[in-house]
Parts: C-alpha cells; structure tokens; sequence
C-alpha cells in the first residue's frame, strides 16, 4: 500500500472511537502491519501531546501485531514505544523474538564478563602473591 490512508490531519483531530474504528478496519482488510504501527505511532504521540484518552488504543491490535505477525523492519524500529502494552512476561517473551540475536549476544557476553570479571582476576594474582 504505498497510498497513505489516514492523513495527518485525520490521525491528530479524529475522535477516539472514529479512529480505533478506522484503523482496526483498514488493517483487517489490508493486513499491513507497517502502515498500522505507524498510525499506532502518530496516536501515541498525540496522548503524548495531552490527549489522554488515547492511552493504550487499540490494546488487543497492538498485541496482535506483535506477537502474531511476522517481524518486519517496522515492527523492530517502534517495538520500544509498546512496551507499555504489555506484562513483564510477555515483554521478555517478546524480546527473544524480535531481537534473537541480541539475546544470544547480550548471554554470550555477559558469560564471558563473569569468567573474567575484575574480582576474579585480582583474587587470582593475589593469591599467587602470597
């Protein structure tokens, strides 16, 4: 869909329940993940900019998107802003699996870290020391 369906204007003077119709509509019919988390985006910035019944919009959508649909360039740029979406469980849940390889990283290093912390190494000289 290279045809933006909600406009700016739209997105920022929409009434809540006009908006979660609209967009919960054009993503069942298009299936486009990106599209659909932007908007999601351009809502959070506007409860951001004081209009608070926006907090949470379109909560089972947003979880939809994340746990359900593939893992996109998208969903990896915004996936930070949604934290607030979701329990610690599923956050960790859903950590593994848009960012894999982070995880395996961040293990592997921290592993390497706690064999060769600083403590070690000094509490291995000193008792040669002595």
């Amino acid at each position: 869909m290279n045809e933006q369906t909600f406009s700016a204007k739209k997105l920022f003077s929409l009434k809540k329940k006009t908006l979660e119709k609209r967009i919960y509509d054009f993503y069942n019919l298009s299936k486009d993940t990106d599209s659909t988390v932007q908007y999601l985006v351009a809502l959070q910035v506007r409860e951001r900019l004081g209009d608070s019944e926006f907090h949470l919009i379109l909560k089972e959508l947003v979880q939809h998107l994340f746990s359900q649909r593939k893992v996109t360039k998208i969903i990896k740029k915004f996936f930070f802003y949604f934290k607030h979406y979701f329990t610690s469980k599923e956050w960790k849940y859903l950590n593994l699996r848009v960012f894999p390889v982070r995880q395996y990283a961040e293990k592997a290093i921290n592993a390497v870290r706690s064999r060769f912390s600083i403590s070690n190494l000094f509490g291995a000289q000193e008792m040669q020391v002595e």
